[in-house]
């Protein structure tokens, strides 16, 4: 594990003038995402009964029998609606299992929905790398989690006052190409070495404005350390069990 210093921070400053501004997040600049709305505290109204939504759509409110449906969909689809099911609740696991007030306080981000979605982003993107590596299941699990993170972040923006839908739409898109962005970032950053993956989270993360090296090295070391125990769960563990368990994130702890 490398030591931070501030030169690199400085130099990461200096790149950061010729990487693509999608990367950056200016999604912080827009007032009504940056509005103190309690999100990571609010309760989380997205529906996990997506699994039987599915179904009834798939026996057309009740002109299909059931053995009929299940007949001409195959096994392959019964699974799949498990699956689905699945994904909604291992978002809840990801998006509910942690203190964000702690990650505030932290590492000096606002109380704001912008700050609330660039933690919960990170950790939805951890998990999605151990998803990945399940094949078919993985593909399709990591598909059902950004579901259904984008349908709570769509009722969430509704904490924010923005009376104008279309302009509450266009932010939302917004936040959409930055996430494809930052998913691209650290997925570089964690197969390629720490100076790469602490540039990803200045950018990203820390919306280039951390100057403080041990901040950046600390949140790197607790990225690893998470991919790193991802990788020792069966499919078992993450599939059926939903076991995503995060790390505290203090420096001594972190070094065990």
């Amino acid at each position: 594990m490398f030591k931070i210093s501030l030169r690199i921070v400085q130099q990461l400053r200096f790149a950061s003038l010729y990487c693509p501004a999608s990367v950056v997040g200016f999604t912080k600049n827009i007032t009504d995402i940056n509005n103190k709305c309690y999100c990571h505290v609010s309760t989380r109204t997205v529906a996990t009964s997506s699994g039987t939504q599915y179904l009834k759509e798939l026996i057309n409110d009740g002109k299909w029998s059931v053995k009929k449906a299940l007949r001409k969909v195959g096994v392959f689809d019964v699974s799949k609606t498990r699956l689905k099911r699945n994904g909604y609740l291992i978002y809840g696991d990801i998006a509910d299992n942690f203190d964000y007030n702690y990650f505030f306080k932290k590492f000096s981000l606002p109380d704001t929905f912008h700050s609330w979605f660039l933690v919960m982003e990170l950790h939805v993107w951890m998990a999605l790398v151990r998803l990945m590596a399940e094949a078919d299941e993985g593909r399709f699990l990591r598909n059902t989690v950004i579901e259904a993170m984008w349908e709570d972040i769509s009722k969430k923006s509704g904490l924010l006052g923005v009376e104008n839908i279309s302009r509450a739409r266009s932010q939302i898109k917004i936040l959409n190409e930055e996430f494809q962005a930052a998913l691209l970032s650290y997925d570089e950053g964690l197969l390629s070495d720490d100076i790469v993956l602490a540039g990803a989270l200045w950018r990203r993360f820390f919306c280039r404005e951390c100057t403080d090296p041990e901040l950046i090295e600390l949140l790197v070391k607790y990225v690893r350390k998470q991919v790193k125990y991802f990788d020792t769960l069966t499919r078992e563990d993450i599939i059926l069990q939903r076991n995503f368990k995060w790390f505290p994130i203090e420096k001594e702890k972190l070094c065990n």
